[in-house]
Order: C-alpha cells, then sequence, then structure tokens
C-alpha cells in the first residue's frame, strides 16, 4: 500500500518509512516510536497550544482525537491538530485508518522499540515506561475514535494535582463530531439511534 500524500504544513517534518513522524512520537536512538508519546513533547504541545503532528501552533479551527472513554473523563489525552493533519493521519496511522485491529501485545514502550531490553542510562525508556493505560489496553481490541471540531475560545487544559497537563478539555459543543473509526459494534448503536430520532423517541 503506497503512504498518503504528506500535507503542505507537515513538508518540514521528518519521515521515517515514507510517513510523517508526528512532533510527539517518541523516538529512540533516532528511530521513531509510531503510537508512543514522549512526555516532554506531549506536555509543551500542550501549553503552547501546538499540533501533535506538525508542531505549528493550531489556529482559527483544530481537532482533537476522542474515544468514548475520553468521554466519559472528559478530556482528549492528546494534543490537538490543524484539519489537515488530521486527515492525514486517517489514513497514514493504523489505528485511525482500520488497518491494526488491536493493540500491540506488549505496549507500545515497554521495552527497546525493537523489542531488546535498553542498557542506555541516558536513555528516556524508564521515563517512557508503560502507563496503567498501556497495560490495560495492551492486546485489547482498537478503540473507536472521533474528532472533535474546537475553537480557540475552546482551548482549555485539564490539569492533576500536580498542575500538569492531562488533556484538552472537552466541552459540551463542539463545531462538529466527525467520525473517525468506528467498530461495527458501535455502527450498530449509532444506527439503532437515529432510528429512534428518527420514530421522535
Amino acid at each position: 500500500m503506497s503512504s498518503p500524500a504528506i500535507p503542505a504544513m507537515c513538508a518540514h517534518r521528518p519521515t521515517h518509512g515514507g510517513r510523517v513522524v508526528p512532533y510527539v512520537s517518541f523516538e529512540h536512538d533516532g528511530l521513531p516510536v509510531f503510537g508512543g508519546l514522549d512526555p516532554g513533547r506531549r506536555a509543551r504541545a500542550f501549553e503552547n497550544c501546538l499540533c501533535q503532528i506538525c508542531e505549528l501552533p493550531l489556529e482559527r479551527w483544530f481537532y482533537v482525537l476522542v474515544r468514548p472513554q475520553d468521554v466519559s473523563v472528559g478530556y482528549a489525552p492528546e494534543p490537538g491538530l490543524h484539519p489537515p493533519c488530521l486527515m492525514y493521519s486517517e489514513k497514514a496511522c493504523p489505528m485511525l485508518s482500520g488497518a491494526a485491529a488491536t493493540y500491540s501485545p506488549s505496549g507500545v514502550i515497554s521495552r527497546h522499540p525493537a523489542g531488546r531490553p535498553c542498557d542506555d542510562p541516558a536513555c528516556s525508556c524508564p521515563m517512557t515506561a508503560p502507563t496503567e493505560e498501556s497495560r490495560v489496553r495492551a492486546g485489547r481490541k482498537a478503540d473507536d475514535w472521533d474528532a472533535w471540531m474546537l475553537s480557540p475560545a475552546q482551548y482549555e487544559l485539564r490539569r492533576d494535582a500536580q498542575e500538569q497537563a492531562m488533556g484538552i478539555q472537552l466541552p459540551s459543543d463542539p463545531k462538529r463530531i466527525r467520525r473517525v473509526r468506528v467498530s461495527p459494534e458501535r455502527m450498530r448503536a449509532l444506527d439503532m439511534l437515529a432510528a429512534l430520532r428518527d420514530l421522535g423517541l
């Protein structure tokens, strides 16, 4: 399968295997770990309102990627994206495109990305050890994803007790909700809700 066309605003980003390396991606020995977030870059993107793919400032409208469990806690745990960067990610990312059916059985950064133990004391691998969420989802069926379009006025960070950014607060009135990855089970539920609305129930 050929790689999708790279948007102009990502032309300055490095590529690997024909794909843009997102700004927030963790890197080990200069190699990107797609699906792994670098904590420092993630925090910088949150605090400076940067796109997680191209690193440029978010503009008039931007998207946040949202799973059903994110709605329940009220925030999106990843930085926002420009519309062109979202459209590119929908094609390039196996999780968003539907090419990957499950998460990695061992988590993204449970060990050295190549599967070997890392013996470099200066490496940030320990800092990027699997989170509780990554342990829970390891090997699990891939999540459903939506993209919520927000305005700059709706950019509000959710913070933990140490004032560290946990994610972007989800407002009650997004400009638009775009379905990105929808499982057959969720599609049936959405169809049922639509049918009930048509019946006025």
